[in-house]
């Protein structure tokens, strides 16, 4: 428009990005609308993205405190040890203050000292609604495997939430799971990632169901 000539658009998920314009003159004359479409892939060696769906939230696009339901993603070092919540007799990885990467630890000092390539990085956190929260690392270190999981921080009264997690690798979607329920406080151990094979597996437990348990809560992080 007259008041902003050189419009910008984010791209917070990968994907296929479509673009309509139409012109119209000073004296109402208009062109042939035009469409453009726009290819967005990652560009690092991982990325992971979450998204999620709560049914109750009458407008998941609303900013604010308590706005909407607050799902994090977390992403871990073979390195993390950590209280076994889920009771298997071993440690759980998640919220190592040191090899969890995840809201309260955005970037970590993994790999070789002194580089940044080598470690991961939360690029967008999202509080009050859909998502996406998004992480990404250039350079994986060599004979580490790395966690993926999901935790429903707080439902904020809006119940369950449905997650959707992606996980690409080398610019190439190797996992999609779709519409996974939630409950506020759930811990869901999605997959592990292997590297240098990128090899993704999902999480599962004996009998084959999802790796889901709640209410999962750290003595560290006491949510809402």
């Amino acid at each position: 428009s007259p008041s902003a000539p050189s419009p910008t658009f984010e791209a917070n998920v990968a994907g296929t990005y479509r673009f309509n314009l139409s012109l119209t003159d000073a004296s109402g004359g208009g062109a042939e609308a035009e469409t453009f479409e726009v290819l967005v892939v990652p560009d690092t060696a991982i990325h992971v993205e979450l998204l999620w769906a709560t049914p109750n939230d009458p407008d998941p696009t609303d900013n604010g405190p308590e706005a909407g339901t607050d799902l994090d993603l977390h992403f871990t070092h073979a390195f993390a040890s950590q209280p076994d919540l889920d009771g298997d007799g071993l440690p759980d990885p998640w919220f190592d203050p040191d090899w969890d990467c995840f809201w309260f630890s955005p970037t970590q000092d993994w790999g070789s000292s002194g580089s940044t390539t080598d470690d991961p990085r939360l690029d967008r956190d999202d509080t009050d609604g859909a998502g996406p929260e998004n992480l990404n690392l250039e350079v994986p270190e060599d004979g580490t495997s790395y966690g993926i999981g999901v935790h429903y921080w707080g439902d904020h009264g809006f119940g369950s939430s449905f997650a959707t997690l992606r996980v690409y690798v080398s610019s190439t979607l190797v996992l999609e799971i779709d519409a996974i329920e939630l409950t506020n406080r759930d811990m869901w151990w999605a997959a592990s990632l292997d590297w240098p094979s990128g090899a993704v597996s999902p999480k599962l437990q004996e009998g084959g169901e999802r790796w889901i348990h709640g209410p999962y809560e750290h003595a560290m992080f006491q949510g809402p």
